[in-house]
């Protein structure tokens, strides 16, 4: 049995390409949104949701008789891969990690390259009063310490529960960008002019995160950028490749 820790796009497309090769697999996604993903493949059969801890990975492990993990999970969900590690390492489990490829940024005086979110909350505060937050929902908090002082625009995918949390914080209606992407570069221009927009903060989260075109829409429009860096975790057998990640699950 092979447990696929998804959440991702490409997450998603592992368990396609392995459920129709015969492969005995479940996958894993933290909310509700997510497994709605796989229901409208016709895979919720094999599909879990919740939130796991080292010793609930263990847990799962020993209970479904996986021998391998596949962690797809985003770049920057640092916690749940170190866990699912743990797990596999107490339980003597194959680990592989998909992880999409990053993409190189170009230089430029309006883009900002820094190594966590407080670095990216502590450079925002030097720039521009309109700030566009692509970095999900779990950023939001952080950049709530701006209110009063700056307007802060929010882009989240359209889950009624991340849409609370903002409106929980203080995040006026108006400020809320409920959307699932991709986002081309036109449509981020178009946003950024809607919005007026003069500082615009993200992850770098590769081609499938659609980082360059919010580089390249907020440079279009001589907006400063703030990249958050991608967190580094040493992983024992990595893959950035759909094909060879696959093919990887099917040696013994």
């Amino acid at each position: 049995m092979i447990l696929i820790l998804s959440g991702t796009e490409e997450g998603k497309e592992i368990v396609r390409r392995l459920h129709e090769e015969g492969t005995n697999l479940l996958t894993t996604v933290a909310t509700e949104y997510g497994k709605k993903m796989f229901e409208q493949v016709g895979l919720e059969a094999v599909c879990l949701q919740g939130r796991l801890d080292a010793s609930g990975f263990s847990r799962l492990i020993e209970e479904k008789g996986i021998d391998t993990v596949v962690d797809a999970t985003h770049p920057y969900a640092i916690e749940v891969s170190q866990n699912a590690m743990d797990a596999c390492k107490k339980t003597n489990v194959r680990y592989l990690r998909f992880e999409r490829e990053g993409i190189p940024i170009p230089a430029h005086p309006l883009i900002h390259r820094v190594k966590t979110m407080a670095d990216a909350v502590d450079i925002s505060r030097t720039l521009g009063k309109r700030i566009f937050l692509t970095t999900g929902i779990s950023s939001v908090a952080r950049f709530i310490v701006f209110k009063g002082e700056k307007e802060l625009y929010v882009r989240i995918l359209p889950i009624p529960e991340h849409i609370a949390l903002c409106l929980d914080v203080g995040i006026p209606p108006a400020n809320i960008i409920a959307m699932h992407g991709p986002f081309s570069e036109d449509l981020n221009r178009a946003m950024f002019r809607q919005y007026q927009i003069n500082t615009m903060v993200t992850k770098d989260s590769g081609e499938a995160g659609g980082v360059l075109e919010k580089i390249n829409a907020a440079l279009s429009e001589g907006i400063d950028s703030v990249v958050i860096e991608r967190p580094r975790l040493e992983f024992p057998q990595k893959y950035s490749s759909i094909d060879e990640v696959v093919h990887a699950v099917k040696i013994p």
